[in-house]
């Protein structure tokens, strides 16, 4: 297929949208890129939305020319609240070209997607939380379409000694994850790698690009956090981003993530601060054990969660090649 991708990427070249177009591309799709973050002449934010809320308008008038010549079959609009107005998307339809949302920050955008996600095509959603209220508000569009992760994390890396530790987090500071970094760094060789920690010693900053890679394959064990900003419980991209590199990962309990992992098989699962504590002391005391379940998680990781792979399952349910082998 010909797929115009419109998103930006606010984390450079380890961002989830550049991942999901750099997959694209790799699955052997003719994709045009439209990079809004170094272009933002080519939105409008009437109401000055942040932190993929909507609606952030793409202005055809001003890609039109540009778009047209490419003849594409499908057009992303992925994340950041982006869309485009009725009037654009009417011109959109007449000429065939259908549009598919794609929402990664479910469920906390849910309140400010929901107003206009049904002018899409398709529109595909990170939550099942989510999945289920617009389909609880009539929104027959909608599909879910769970986090994953490219090629790249998987590719070994050697341990960079300057981000050498037993445990890392690879996630901003925020207060609800004080009180159980405060016990990480007392306890362990840890390192926080993010905005907003308030433990200066162990916070080398942010790490981006080829740091990142860096920062998770010089740790033993790699910590999840799967509360959202609003304080819901999601299956987060950092699961995948985690397991993808072989590290032994450590998130909390909840349901959800039984449809991906399996916990104490594939990572490892925690219900109190002190009952992670208790496991990391464990399984740095059994480094085969440790290796044994992390491969697991890498492997299922590997067969299951790729954005190849969830393109693939998308691409199948909204029936996209049917509606093209109509065309010709």
């Amino acid at each position: 297929m010909r797929i115009a991708h419109f998103g930006r990427y606010a984390q450079g070249e380890t961002d989830i949208v550049r991942s999901m177009f750099l997959s694209l591309k790799k699955s052997g799709h003719v994709v045009q890129e439209w990079n809004l973050g170094a272009h933002p002449e080519w939105v409008y934010n009437p109401h000055r939305r942040l932190g993929g809320n909507g609606p952030v308008y793409i202005r055809l008038s001003r890609i039109r020319s540009r778009l047209m010549r490419f003849r594409p079959h499908l057009i992303i609009c992925n994340a950041g609240g982006y869309t485009f107005s009725k009037k654009d998307f009417l011109w959109l339809k007449k000429r065939g070209i259908p549009v598919l949302g794609i929402t990664l920050s479910d469920p906390d955008v849910f309140p400010t997607v929901s107003r206009y996600s049904r002018h899409f095509t398709w529109h595909a959603t990170n939550s099942l939380l989510a999945y289920r209220r617009y389909k609880q508000r009539g929104h027959r569009n909608v599909y879910y379409f769970p986090f994953g992760i490219d090629e790249r994390f998987f590719r070994q890396r050697p341990v960079h000694a300057r981000f050498k530790s037993d445990v890392a987090v690879i996630a901003h500071g925020r207060r609800d994850r004080y009180p159980l970094a405060r016990k990480l760094v007392k306890n362990f060789d840890t390192k926080l790698y993010g905005n907003s920690w308030p433990f200066p010693k162990n916070s080398p900053g942010p790490v981006r690009g080829e740091d990142w890679f860096r920062a998770a394959y010089s740790a033993k064990m790699l910590i999840n956090f799967p509360r959202t900003v609003k304080g819901y419980t999601n299956v987060k991209v950092g699961i995948f981003e985690a397991t993808a590199t072989g590290r032994l990962v450590f998130t909390q309990y909840f349901p959800e993530i039984g449809r991906f992992f399996r916990y104490n098989k594939e990572i490892v699962g925690y219900s109190s601060p002190e009952d992670l504590i208790n496991k990391i002391r464990y399984y740095l005391d059994h480094p085969k054990e440790a290796k044994k379940i992390a491969r697991a998680g890498r492997d299922r990781c590997w067969r299951e969660h790729t954005w190849t792979r969830r393109f693939q399952k998308l691409f199948r349910e909204i029936r996209i090649y049917h509606r093209l082998s109509r065309r010709r």
